[in-house]
């Protein structure tokens, strides 16, 4: 559908379940509303724990479906500012698109000939408690075959990209960090407004089968506003379409 189909759906569900008693809405805050439920579908998908079946989002076939539309293949630039880096690692600029990370993998120099110019080499997630306490336990620290993540802040708050710290041991150096990504989809825009600095009108990017679930999010978030008391009975018949 493209974003004024979506508009138009929207106000036919929201008018039924308010029996045309409530305020109406403008385009530009429909929008918003779409926007925010598109938001709210794609965090529920990603969590696990926030989807009534309890499942990630690789775990099956629609939810790979849901959203491929999203899925990029990226690469990491070292950070111009290493301020704050460990001693072991090297933070990476993540694309501006950046959402989450689907897998990750690097290229490395090493000075133990035995893993000098290796690819695809594993970059694993790990917690920065993990990171204190096996930073020197020779059997779980990274070596050749391993290099561990940890998250970081953006150089500029608000405005720069998402970084990665990556950590090796003292022989290793990535040269390139590589990974598929969720990119932040575009606003869904159905006239003239800017919605997160972007003017539209712009269609919904995720794949179609979609377009209702969010409508569905759309109207409970707008009818939460108006009539709280039917947006409550609706939450208790049914949770998040999957």
């Amino acid at each position: 559908m493209t974003s004024v189909e979506m508009e138009n759906e929207f106000l036919i569900h929201y008018d039924k379940i308010t029996n045309f008693d409530a305020p109406g809405y403008e385009s530009d805050e429909i929008s918003r509303f779409l926007t925010q439920a598109q938001e709210r579908l794609i965090l529920h998908i990603v969590n696990p724990r926030g989807n009534k079946y309890v499942t990630g989002i690789e775990v099956t076939e629609k939810r790979r479906k849901d959203l491929s539309e999203l899925h990029r293949d990226g690469t990491g630039v070292i950070s111009v500012n290493q301020t704050g880096s460990k001693a072991d690692g090297t933070f990476f600029d993540l694309p501006t698109d950046f959402l989450y990370t689907l897998q990750e993998e690097a290229t490395i120099s090493s000075t133990d000939p035995c893993y000098d110019g290796a690819t695809g080499v594993e970059v694993k997630p790990v917690t920065h408690d993990l990171y204190i306490k096996n930073r020197k336990n020779p059997h779980k620290k990274p070596y050749g075959e391993l290099i561990w993540r940890m998250d970081f802040s953006r150089d500029t708050i608000g405005t720069g990209p998402k970084r990665h710290e990556l950590i090796t041991d003292a022989a290793t150096t990535v040269t390139t960090y590589s990974f598929r990504y969720l990119r932040r989809p575009q606003p869904i825009i159905s006239d003239t407004s800017i919605i997160e600095g972007l003017a539209g009108p712009l269609d919904c990017e995720l794949d179609t089968i979609m377009h209702r679930a969010i409508i569905d999010e759309a109207v409970a978030i707008a009818t939460g506003i108006t009539s709280p008391e039917l947006w409550q009975l609706g939450r208790q018949e049914a949770s998040l379409s999957e």
